[in-house]
């Protein structure tokens, strides 16, 4: 059942399941990354939003929300978070080895943009979605335009990009760079594919609306361009794991991480060699909880773009800086996790209470396969002056040792302040106890109609758990 507001109050946080699946969940988007499906003002350098994208128009009304979300059994869904049941299931299609499990999903980012409405089709057609959706498997990628639904369950893509890309092995994340203004975007749309042979492969022009015509979409292909991106420079046997676009980039700025240890940040225009390298070592503080190398298992932008976070195989998360197009690591989080770092997120929603984009970036969560997630206040020092005290909005950062939810840290969090002394003063402000293995996390914005303010957490149980978070 849906919290009510007063629940909220009482308690630090709440949860909701998404029960659907017949396999473990391994990949997730909110409908919040699409370009302009928010009630806000026009995406411009400062505002809220933060973007440097060109004005788009604003919604007249809240979008619906959405997650997506894709599983080892085989198919991808799509939840309307209003009635949190599966509106449509995908069947993915089976692969050269026989299998089908969605190793990635994204919304297109001008899904809601490309009309206001699901026009006569969606009216005559509960099934229409007005956005388009693409996902992969094994060393493919398939895209489907949801405008052309008509029926609960799809199981014919409405293009292929898998000529396109030439990915020649499994692809483990595809992104997609948000439209910008930048002199040199040129306003296209441009998606990437990080797969175990090492490469990232990057295409320019996706589309958002697909015809239903498979000759037409494959004509269409044949036009694209795909740049690769050696991300295995050092070890020809390492996997190119997780990616992610540069926001207020113009989609230029594209990030990599690999078994190899390493985080690259590329120039797409020059794919030759990457613009920054950092090398992660082992934890030398001696707080890592795992023998572990520090493989990177999932990377994040802060919403200013000059902080990444990187979810590490040793049971750490590090924190980069960048400016320009140069990184340099800021600090490592170490003490909250027994095991790996499987995600790690600077998240959709924060303080209201300033309209600085960098206004939420000292506000981190990080999800590990001791099934625990933690929220860390990364401090002034990481995240500069602009960055809000995320303490001052959360409700109960000093956690009851009584809540059946929340963990209490604050032991933990005074014997870390009293042995470490960091000079930039990043902590943990609490965890929650999930319980499974976690694969990866999303989260909605504070605007959202249904379940705002809220993490997205896949693991390795066939469910969805929808965490609520209280704000003052």
């Amino acid at each position: 059942a849906m919290p009510t507001t007063k629940q909220q109050d009482e308690k630090q946080l709440t949860k909701a399941l998404l029960k659907g699946h017949r396999g473990p969940v391994t990949c997730l988007a909110h409908s919040s990354s699409v370009a302009d499906g928010r009630p806000v003002v026009s995406s411009s350098r400062g505002t809220k939003k933060g973007s440097s994208a060109a004005p788009l128009p604003v919604p007249q009304a809240p979008a619906p929300s959405f997650l997506l979300s894709g599983s080892s059994d085989g198919t991808a869904r799509l939840w309307d978070l209003r009635t949190q049941r599966a509106a449509l299931c995908i069947v993915a299609p089976v692969d050269g080895d026989g299998d089908s499990e969605v190793t990635s999903v994204a919304f297109h980012p001008l899904s809601s943009a490309t009309s206001s409405s699901g026009g006569a089709a969606a009216v005559a057609n509960t099934y229409v979605r007005d956005m388009t959706i693409y996902l992969s498997v094994g060393c493919g990628v398939y895209g489907y335009d949801l405008r052309n639904a008509n029926a609960p369950i799809i199981r014919s893509y409405d293009t292929d990009l898998s000529s396109a890309l030439q990915c020649q092995d499994e692809v483990n994340e595809v992104a997609f760079s948000k439209p910008g203004a930048s002199s040199t975007s040129n306003g296209k749309i441009r998606l990437a594919a990080a797969d175990d042979l090492g490469d990232v492969r990057v295409m320019e022009n996706v589309p958002c609306k697909l015809s239903s015509d498979s000759n037409k979409n494959k004509k269409e292909r044949k036009l694209q361009r795909c740049r690769v991106l050696r991300h295995a420079i050092d070890d020809d046997n390492a996997m190119a794991t997780c990616l992610a676009f540069r926001p207020r980039s113009g989609g230029m700025d594209l990030l990599s991480g690999g078994t190899d240890c390493a985080i690259r940040l590329w120039d797409v225009s020059r794919p030759h060699r990457p613009s920054s390298s950092v090398q992660i070592s082992g934890d030398d503080s001696g707080n890592a909880q795992v023998c572990n190398p520090p493989f990177v298992n999932e990377i994040a932008f802060s919403k200013h773009g000059t902080l990444v976070a990187a979810a590490l195989g040793d049971g750490t998360a590090s924190i980069l800086g960048i400016k320009g197009r140069s990184m340099s690591q800021r600090c490592r989080l170490s003490g909250g996790h027994s095991s790996s770092v499987a995600s790690v997120l600077f998240p959709s929603f924060g303080s209201d209470t300033s309209s600085n984009i960098a206004a939420n970036d000292r506000f981190l969560v990080t999800g590990g396969s001791d099934g625990k997630i933690m929220f860390w206040d990364l401090g002034s020092e990481v995240a500069g002056s602009n960055a809000i005290d995320p303490s001052t909005w959360l409700v109960g950062c000093a956690p009851s040792p009584t809540d059946g939810i929340v963990e209490d840290l604050s032991s933990l969090l005074l014997d870390e302040q009293k042995r470490k002394k960091q000079a930039t003063n990043e902590k943990i402000l609490f965890g929650i106890p999930h319980g499974e293995k976690i694969n990866t996390i999303t989260s909605s914005t504070s605007r959202e109609s249904v379940l705002s303010s809220s993490l997205f957490v896949a693991d390795t149980s066939n469910d969805i758990t929808a965490y609520m978070i209280a704000r003052n």
